[in-house]
């Protein structure tokens, strides 16, 4: 996983954004389905970041949390209802089918790059159970969010305090973030081939949400 820098981190963690997140993630996992499951599931949050879906998890009745990021959010970390340890996406510190769902938010475009996203999605699955619940959102590459990032590094175009703080955190994210993009026909393409079933992907007008349940055998060489 990309390590970013300490102004990222506090940009990130800036009011605004935090308010911003925590306004719209509810929504999300309701859109994946999550609100569906058991409450005593054991759910994994990969890169978790200040843990927002956590606690919204945690408000909805959910007993059984985890989060890994590169960096670990002390202050979630301190929480003791959630266990939070600090890892790479691509070598997720947990042992095979730990958990119930593990879902990634907002964090494909930080992995490092198309090998490293897949390395991801097959460690996600390696940690699950079998018909364990991947759940995963990010944005997918259209004319419609092209247009939208090309306004955001605009300065006179970003006038509200919200707006600038969003577009201070891409400023760093902008090299990797349009070489997701790039990528993103192959990466639309590797979710196809996914060892899952009931595989259900659905774009919104920046966002793609995808579900599926592990399928066995997930081992040998296409987990490597």
């Amino acid at each position: 996983m990309r390590q970013e820098s300490q102004k990222w981190h506090d940009t990130y963690r800036a009011r605004e954004l935090v308010a911003r997140r925590a306004s719209s993630h509810k929504r999300k996992l309701a859109r994946l389905g999550v609100f569906d499951l058991p409450r005593d599931a054991r759910i994994l949050d990969l890169a978790c970041g200040a843990g927002e879906a956590l606690q919204i998890l945690r408000a909805e009745g959910f007993t059984h949390l985890y989060g890994v990021d590169v960096t670990a959010d002390e202050a979630l970390a301190r929480e003791p209802w959630v266990e939070v340890k600090a890892g790479d996406a691509a070598s997720i510190p947990y042992p095979d089918a730990t958990f119930d769902v593990v879902i990634c938010m907002h964090s494909l475009h930080h992995l490092g790059g198309p090998e490293r996203v897949r390395k991801s999605f097959y460690e996600a699955l390696r940690v699950l159970k079998p018909n364990g619940l991947l759940a995963l959102i990010d944005h997918y590459d259209s004319p419609q969010l092209r247009a939208a990032f090309w306004g955001l590094q605009k300065p006179w175009l970003t006038v509200t305090k919200g707006l600038r703080a969003f577009r201070e955190q891409h400023e760093e994210e902008w090299p990797y973030m349009f070489e997701y993009l790039d990528a993103w026909p192959g990466l639309g393409a590797m979710l196809a081939t996914l060892p899952c079933t009931g595989a259900k992907l659905h774009k919104g007008l920046f966002f793609f949400y995808w579900t599926g349940r592990k399928a066995e055998p997930v081992g040998g060489a296409q987990a490597s």
